[in-house]
């Protein structure tokens, strides 16, 4: 069993795992030997993930950030997975995600160590080629040439423009954004201006233009220009397709999207996902189409990989105390 300190020591350490929108759902709790995780209710996104998949993924990316934090510490970890018996009931407030069971002479996992390196960066990349000495991963298709990246530019910006027409998904990205330094939540939780690489100069136009200004600028077609992103895909060397078998879990798949991102991050490659890819289920099926990913496989996630372009921004991370139960 470990201390009271420990536990805190590895939920801090486990909760620098990625999320959907810094939302950072998971939650930890110790029962003797062994580590409880649930998904909270009230970090709802109904807009964003209305089947809750995006919730299973952070929440699983959480689970293998605890089973390497816990390897970091000479300790075992064996996972069971709850996440699809969707158990509402042994944790009042949440649904349950998986059971971290503890136990003497583990291995200290080589990923554990790459926490502090992995980061999302939301700017431009530099040039160059990339260093992919070494990537050897089967379920990443790897996009390098010019053509099939401009495609897929194009693909995500009108993904994203579609999905920004919806009012409902607007308001609730602008509810995770913190735009003004002064916001309450601008430290622990969200999408920081800072994050978002926005200069102060263009809060007030991001404001208003996903805000009460949106139906104006549709009225005369300037919202494709609001939301573009087609040439800082472009700056990215590496566009990253992340699959997996269909019928995995979304906690399995979480966790290992986590490890990716981690051995990415051991190349010196940062990652920006393009959520709008996924999310949209016709531009989905023609990248799976395009790339001959195949049937039984489910595109999870894709991504801009290089070296960033500038310094990474603090993060913004909750607190232990809203963390553990």
């Amino acid at each position: 069993m470990i201390s009271k300190d420990q536990f805190e020591q590895v939920v801090a350490r486990a909760n620098l795992a990625p999320s959907i929108h810094n939302a950072q759902p998971a939650r930890w709790r110790l029962r003797g030997k062994v580590i409880e995780i649930a998904a909270d209710t009230r970090v709802a996104l109904p807009a964003a993930d209305p089947d809750g998949r995006s919730v299973g993924l952070s929440c699983g990316a959480a689970v293998e950030a605890t089973v390497l934090a816990l390897s970091a510490m000479g300790l075992m970890a064996e996972v069971e997975n709850l996440w699809d018996q969707a158990d509402l009931h042994w944790w009042r407030g949440h649904r349950m995600v998986a059971r971290v069971a503890m136990g003497e002479s583990g291995v200290a996992d080589g990923l554990a160590v790459r926490f502090d390196e992995r980061f999302t960066w939301r700017g431009a990349f530099l040039d160059g080629s990339p260093k992919l000495f070494g990537w050897s991963r089967d379920d990443t298709a790897l996009v390098l040439d010019v053509a099939t990246r401009r495609w897929l530019a194009e693909l995500n910006d009108n993904a994203s423009l579609g999905i920004l027409r919806n009012k409902a998904f607007r308001r609730e990205l602008l509810s995770w954004m913190r735009l003004e330094g002064d916001h309450p939540r601008y430290d622990v939780d969200g999408l920081s201006r800072e994050a978002l690489r926005l200069p102060q100069q263009v809060v007030r136009k991001v404001r208003l233009g996903f805000g009460p200004m949106w139906p104006v600028l549709e009225m005369f077609g300037r919202t494709k220009a609001l939301t573009a992103e087609a040439d800082v895909t472009m700056s990215a060397p590496v566009l990253a397709c992340f699959h997996r078998d269909a019928e995995e879990s979304d906690v399995d798949a979480g966790r290992a999207y986590l490890r990716m991102l981690l051995e990415a991050s051991g190349m010196g490659l940062m990652a920006w996902p393009m959520a709008a890819l996924t999310d949209d289920a016709q531009a989905a099926a023609q990248i799976v189409s395009k790339l001959a990913i195949g049937p039984e496989r489910r595109l999870v996630q894709v991504l801009r990989f290089g070296e960033p372009s500038g310094d990474r921004t603090p993060r913004a991370r909750r607190p232990i105390s809203e963390l553990i139960g």
